[in-house]
């Protein structure tokens, strides 16, 4: 078992990528178009496509194992 102090520091990183939107909405169920419809986001107050949030969440998984 991993075991973690306090003031330990970990990163990572990744490129989230069109297959990424896609397979997760398609995993998920969660179809809402700030995710998958640039065009649609555009006209929201993120001016952008953004990722679903529990797929970011589970990039925490490559931090703790």
């Amino acid at each position: 078992m991993i075991s973690y102090s306090v003031g330990q520091q970990a990163s990572c990183s990744k490129t989230i990528t069109e297959t990424d939107f896609v397979m997760f909405a398609g995993l998920s169920g969660d179809f809402n178009p700030v995710h998958i419809d640039g065009e649609y986001a555009k006209k929201t107050r993120f001016k952008q496509r953004i990722a679903h949030g529990l797929l970011t969440s589970s990039l925490l998984s490559q931090l703790l194992g």
